[in-house]
């Protein structure tokens, strides 16, 4: 079996002993990757019904709990929110959030061990934040590589919206390729390439002309011909207009809920 190493040499990462994963640091919301240890892989859970993000704590710990793994070992969740959120807003949104990572000993100091997502959908929206899937690792089953990655905004590390106000060609082709050139780099910090991956997903409202061409998601590579899947959605900022995800994963499940 292989053992989940990458392919280079990583930078400094943070260890999450309890939960079988290392990880690339961002921040106090989100890290903005993992890499499960040797002889672990990254299993992505979606839910058919998704679920209030109060509610949802309690079924990760459940669902966890039955499958033989502590809370520890969860690693990645996706949410969906009604509409963006200003900055101030999108502070007061992480309080309760961050609380819960405490509690299950997932915060390393200042910094998150989980990846994450959030997104605004365009059409049919939820009333509340919800949670669409999360991510836990477990013993192996298979060979490959696996690896998650926080979603990438057309935000910089500064908090300023990248082409701010604008969504004209030039505007949306500038956040994109923000985006792009982001996750890239991070892939490359983790020791992977686009090649390790094993979905891509893009999320834009606006036209992004010559999306596909050579100067944005041609950038990619061979691996572009395994698709990328789009939403029309925009990331949880007010502002922001694209958001970027990848991850490598090779068991991915749906769960029902009850």
């Amino acid at each position: 079996m292989m053992s989940n190493q990458p392919h280079g040499q990583p930078v400094a990462l943070i260890e999450n002993s309890a939960g079988n994963y290392k990880i690339l640091p961002s921040g106090a919301a989100y890290c903005s990757g993992i890499i499960p240890d040797p002889g672990f892989e990254v299993i992505r859970v979606e839910l058919q019904s998704w679920l209030p993000l109060e509610r949802a704590y309690a079924f990760i710990e459940t669902y966890l709990k039955g499958v033989g793994r502590p809370v520890q070992a969860f690693c990645g969740i996706e949410l969906r929110v009604p509409e963006p959120l200003t900055f101030d807003k999108w502070s007061t949104f992480n309080v309760p959030y961050l609380e819960q990572l405490r509690k299950w000993a997932l915060m390393s100091g200042d910094y998150s061990l989980v990846c994450r997502s959030n997104i605004a959908l365009d059409l049919y929206p939820p009333t509340a934040t919800s949670m669409c899937a999360f991510s836990f690792t477990a013993p192996a089953t298979s060979n490959g590589l696996t690896f998650l990655l926080s979603g990438q905004a057309d935000i910089g590390p500064d908090n300023k919206i990248i082409a701010e106000g604008e969504i004209g060609s030039q505007a949306m082709q500038q956040r994109a390729r923000f985006t792009i050139d982001t996750v890239a780099e991070t892939l490359k910090k983790l020791g992977f390439s686009w090649e390790d991956t094993t979905r891509v997903a893009l999320f834009h409202a606006h036209d992004i002309p010559e999306l596909w061409g050579p100067a944005l998601l041609g950038t990619i590579g061979e691996p572009i011909r395994r698709g990328v899947l789009v939403y029309r959605a925009r990331p949880p900022i007010a502002g922001g207009e694209v958001e970027l995800e990848a991850r490598a994963i090779r068991r991915d499940l749906v769960a029902t809920i009850l």
